[in-house]
């Protein structure tokens, strides 16, 4: 795919989308140049475009974080070691970690699978989870959980039991994941009106208790499913599927998100 970039009041290109992402990394193109390529009705601002998470070339990913500095390069500007991408400017370093038998210093964020794999805060790639998209700085603090399947056998006792050893046994990681425009207005509105249903479902079925209606109730059930389905599914962004010492497993993670990550080493 061709592009074309708008500089002094001029067209310029075309460039490849490659030669973008590099002119936008150099500081020459910034978020608010108008590019446009072939099948745009109009010329638009870089972001908005970024946003909406046009396709990348070849199946590459738009943008590969590299393990030493944790900056995002184009995939033309990094180079794959030890099942790591590193960029130019890292890899002297990187080798001689290699060759002194040290692990990375790494940003401390894998892939394996479909899941992510990091460290309780660690810093997330400035890309959104959800699209890949870019996050323009933003992060949202997500408190994980996550406590063995086994302990849900304790319902068969008591459920008091089962909350009482779940809130000591359970496991915790604090992470700030990145999201962008469209995501974190899908997230409110999904907060927005899950709520909304939670607590008018509530309160519908307090008049169904006081007024003996039937109808009522059924409204207020309804009410409140729909705002926790809506709101549960709109607002999510990513669960721990599993919690150690060192490490959190995360679902929830977009694939081309996943693929500008070093593979899981398994350390």
């Amino acid at each position: 795919m061709n592009w074309y970039y708008a500089l002094g009041g001029q067209q310029t290109g075309p460039v490849s989308e490659t030669q973008l992402d590099e002119l936008v990394q150099s500081g020459k193109i910034s978020r608010d140049t108008l590019v446009w390529h072939e099948g745009m009705a109009d010329w638009q601002p870089w972001h908005t475009v970024r946003a909406a998470g046009p396709p990348p070339l070849s199946g590459m990913p738009s943008g590969v974080v590299c393990v030493e500095c944790g900056r995002t390069f184009p995939p033309a500007e990094v180079i794959k070691l030890n099942q790591s991408w590193v960029c130019a400017q890292c890899k002297p370093i990187f080798l001689q970690r290699l060759s002194e038998g040290a692990a990375p210093s790494g940003v401390g964020i894998w892939r394996q699978g479909q899941r992510l794999i990091t460290r309780s805060e660690t810093p997330f790639p400035d890309r959104c989870v959800k699209c890949n998209a870019p996050a323009n700085g933003f992060r949202l603090k997500r408190i994980l959980y996550w406590q063995h399947p086994a302990y849900y056998l304790l319902l068969l006792c008591n459920l008091l039991i089962l909350i009482i050893v779940v809130l000591i046994v359970r496991k915790k990681a604090v992470l700030h994941v990145g999201l962008c425009e469209k995501h974190r207005a899908q997230r409110k509105m999904g907060l927005i009106v899950g709520w909304t249903g939670a607590l008018g479902g509530i309160a519908l079925l307090i008049g169904a208790l006081a007024f003996q209606s039937g109808w009522t109730a059924l409204a207020g059930v309804a009410a409140l499913l729909f705002g926790c389905i809506y709101g549960g599914i709109r607002a999510s962004t990513i669960a721990a599927t599993k919690i150690t010492k060192e490490n959190v497993w995360v679902r929830g993670v977009h694939r081309d998100f996943l693929n500008q990550l070093p593979e899981w080493p398994g350390l």
